[in-house]
């Protein structure tokens, strides 16, 4: 997976806090892939992504108007498209070879 790649995957896992001026990171990428293989990236995401949809469900549950709700549904989108991203890559890299 090139560098570029990686840096698209990582940007959908950085938010940008923008009244602090500061970014967090929900998963440094970069070295998850460099120590596992891709598929076990997608399965780590894929359980996270599942965590998320958990607590979605509870402050659904508990509070519907709560800002919480905004911030996990942001997030479980961004885990997504992380997932899908590594999927495409790998899938292109495994058609190039």
């Amino acid at each position: 997976m090139s560098k570029q790649e990686i840096s698209a995957i990582q940007d959908f896992l950085t938010i940008t806090k923008e009244d602090e001026n500061r970014k967090h990171q929900i998963v440094n990428i970069e070295l998850m892939l460099r120590c596992h293989p891709p598929s076990a990236v997608i399965n780590f995401l894929n359980g996270l992504h599942g965590e998320y949809a958990k607590k979605l469900q509870k402050i659904i549950r508990e509070d519907r108007t709560s800002s919480s709700l905004n911030k996990i549904v942001a997030t479980k989108f961004r885990i997504k498209m992380a997932i899908n991203c590594i999927k495409n890559a790998h899938k292109q890299g495994g058609q190039a070879a």
